[in-house]
């Protein structure tokens, strides 16, 4: 049978203020964050670092002076995305008050723990000084299909004018490929999803849809349409599968949740930023994510408070979920609706 595939990825930001990255692309604060954008991600690294600050540095919810909390502030400090939902060697975190000795002993940690370099770690300010606090994080996987995928020739997506590098299956590939592939439903040829598997036993599954729900509500409602199928799960020989290959790399700054004093305190976030980047091709995937919160002094005094083909082509519009070896919960999100914006 024909080998397939699969990975992992992983998560982050607020809903209700969709922020619009470089591109056309939406970076969510929640996995449950509402954006109307066709193409968008969630990774759970921002929620990491805002964990730390809120349980280690502040010691309580964080909310702002004279303001109310929105809803995406609100899912922030509900902590809808947790540590444990990793393993351990997926994440790196660090807190505590700014140095450049942190600044360093940050920068030593990933280079021993993912022998990688940071892309924010140097931008931010770690002078010494009253009110000047840390967190950070790293979140890097990386996988292998259990076998190579067939490059496919190159194709449009959402019938756009480019054509773009695909992998998968087709009905003259190895047999073994089927092997790297669980069907979850097909209910139609513009309803389907299906499980793929890595050699680290990461897990992804792709969902070909065109609503624009939360991924929450997304992920939940393929699990449903899962349970229920009564299909055949075995990828079969007249079937085939077809797969974009993906190149991401998205920064946000949370401008919106900085200077401004936190309520109980006297100090105020002065850096709040978000990287992801993720790669996809027939061999298997990458993606690292980073996340910081920075402080300062705040500067103004405190104010008032069937036997028929089954084509499982992702070549229109489709989201993707991530999920961490002996894992339940994505760390991962993507929709992706114009492939421009994720290819180099």
């Amino acid at each position: 049978m024909k080998k397939l595939l699969l990975t992992i990825i992983s998560v982050l930001l607020l809903s209700g203020i969709a922020f619009c990255a470089s591109g056309k692309t939406d970076i969510l604060t929640l996995f449950s964050s509402k954006s109307n954008a066709n193409n968008k991600i969630w990774v759970g690294t921002f929620q990491l670092v805002f964990n730390d600050m809120k349980n280690n540095i502040i010691k309580h919810d964080i909310e702002f002076i004279k303001e109310k909390q929105t809803n995406e502030l609100k899912g922030l400090n509900k902590e809808e995305f947790k540590s444990d939902m990793l393993n351990p060697e997926s994440y790196l975190t660090s807190y505590g008050e700014t140095s450049p000795e942190a600044k360093e002993e940050i920068k030593k940690a990933i280079l021993e723990k993912f022998n990688e370099t940071s892309d924010i770690i140097d931008s931010m300010d770690w002078s010494r000084g009253l009110g000047k606090y840390y967190a950070y994080a790293m979140l890097k996987k990386e996988f292998e299909f259990l076998n190579e995928f067939d490059k496919l020739e190159k194709s449009k997506f959402n019938n756009s004018k480019e054509k773009y590098n695909f992998f998968g299956i087709t009905k003259n590939s190895d047999k073994i490929l089927d092997d790297n592939l669980a069907v979850l439903f097909y209910n139609s040829d513009k309803d389907y999803a299906v499980r793929l598997y890595t050699k680290n036993n990461d897990i992804v599954y792709l969902y070909r849809t065109d609503k624009k729900d939360e991924f929450n509500k997304l992920f939940d409602e393929m699990q449903k349409q899962s349970k229920k199928y009564k299909g055949n799960r075995f990828f079969l020989a007249q079937d085939t599968l077809k797969i974009p290959n993906l190149n991401i790399k998205k920064e946000r700054k949370y401008t919106e949740l900085c200077n401004k004093q936190i309520k109980g305190t006297d100090i105020m976030f002065s850096d709040a930023i978000e990287t992801v980047q993720l790669e996809l091709d027939n061999k298997g995937g990458k993606v690292k994510s980073e996340a910081a919160i920075m402080t300062k002094m705040a500067a103004l005094p405190p104010m008032d408070d069937k036997a028929k083909p089954r084509n499982f082509n992702f070549d229109k519009t489709f989201v993707m979920f991530l999920i961490d070896k002996g894992k339940t919960d994505p760390y991962l999100a993507l929709r992706v609706k114009d492939l421009k914006d994720f290819t180099k």
